[in-house]
């Protein structure tokens, strides 16, 4: 699980001692915070996740008793949904996939029987919506093709048996194909539709989720990154340490702002310290980050919301985590007059699921934008590839 300071699974928790983060974890709730959770009864929260699988137990005062953490073992049939829609029209390795998660679920639960509270205990699973439609065994099919639609995103409820014990699940609802549960809990999680002012939840792991609203107006939607926040072809490099030494290449001068590196390094690459970079990971950034850039421009036009009026922005999961949001607005990948108002929001998959728990829901009618249909969402992203320039 270790490496160097950070863990090779990383689920934003805070326990590793990066620059910044020293002491905090990710479901450390204060007191305040606690008495407004109100539990009926301890709770396992599970994060399905295209790249981990996180679970949390807590108690009935919201304080965390067990975690568990993996890799989700559906990587074998690819790194992003598209390759697990594509693989998941075999019926076998429909149910191949659907096992091994369950199977990790239950390795989880396993662990947490020791607890005196673990019989006592609801589960609650947030995940994007193909990992739900694999939970399921359901085909996915619908989900990556055109017009991308999801049938079953409402909450559902999944039989599963750990150390002798059968526990009726409940999978959060989501919003459409694109837009799972686990931004649905990701919203609750921020507060979104209980503030007086705007705040922009983005969730930027193999899939990128953005939502933007207040108390009056939700509005959500998705754009592909792929691989790229995780090292895309160069794996092994944290994302966001991978967004950072891109900064310095481009401030360093060793790459122009179209993200072609200068010579010598183009065919070979190049190595910032124990880090080599290539120039096929440079060009994976680059159309993950300009997609997220033109993601977020479009839900924010499409809200009538300036950058100005928006409160807060929170980067979700391990990868907003470790980000450094100087780094991610030199980079093109944040509107540069959002960089000061970057937060860190942990994992709010679990965070969310644990507020649902509670009893907290997203109001109904959302607005979804599906940035597929936006006349406007081919010229940004295409305006967005390039690098800002560094004089």
């Amino acid at each position: 699980m270790k490496k160097g300071t950070k863990c090779t699974i990383c689920t934003g928790c805070g326990r590793c001692f990066g620059e910044g983060h020293k002491g905090t974890e990710i479901l450390s709730f204060p007191d305040a915070e606690k008495e407004k959770l109100p539990l009926s009864s301890p709770a396992v929260l599970v994060d399905i996740g295209t790249t981990t699988i996180a679970m949390v137990m807590t108690g009935k005062d919201c304080s965390v008793k067990d975690s568990h953490a993996s890799l989700n073992p559906q990587g074998k049939y690819g790194a992003d949904v598209i390759s697990r829609i594509r693989a998941a029209e075999d019926p076998e390795i429909l149910i191949d996939m659907r096992n091994m998660v369950l199977n990790e679920i239950k390795t989880g639960l396993d662990k947490f029987s020791a607890h005196p509270e673990f019989e006592d205990c609801e589960i609650f699973i947030s995940a994007n919506t193909t990992m739900t439609y694999l939970l399921r065994g359901l085909n996915p099919e619908s989900l990556g093709k055109a017009p991308f639609t999801a049938d079953r995103i409402s909450e559902d409820f999944l039989q599963i048996s750990s150390s002798g014990k059968e526990f009726k699940a409940r999978i959060l609802p989501g919003f459409s194909a694109f837009v799972g549960s686990d931004i649905y809990a990701g919203v609750l999680a921020s507060k979104l539709c209980t503030s007086g002012k705007y705040k922009l939840l983005c969730d930027l792991g193999t899939n990128g989720e953005i939502a933007l609203g207040n108390k009056d107006h939700l509005y959500v939607t998705a754009t592909a990154a792929g691989p790229a926040f995780e090292g895309g072809p160069c794996k092994g490099i944290w994302g966001a340490d991978m967004i950072g030494l891109t900064s310095r290449l481009l401030k360093g001068g060793y790459m122009d702002s179209t993200g072609l590196l200068k010579d010598p390094f183009f065919d070979e690459g190049i190595d910032i310290g124990s880090v080599h970079i290539t120039q096929d990971s440079v060009r994976a950034l680059q159309l993950a980050k300009g997609a997220v850039y033109a993601g977020i421009k479009i839900i924010c036009e499409r809200a009538s919301v300036s950058f100005d009026m928006v409160d807060e922005v929170i980067l979700a999961g391990g990868f907003g985590y470790f980000l450094k949001p100087s780094d991610a607005s030199s980079i093109g990948l944040i509107p540069g007059q959002l960089s000061n108002k970057c937060t860190s929001g942990g994992n709010t998959s679990l965070k969310g699921a644990l507020h649902y728990a509670a009893g907290e829901r997203v109001p109904a009618g959302p607005e979804i934008i599906n940035l597929a249909e936006d006349p406007a969402f081919n010229d940004l992203y295409m305006n967005a590839l390039n690098f800002p320039k560094f004089l």
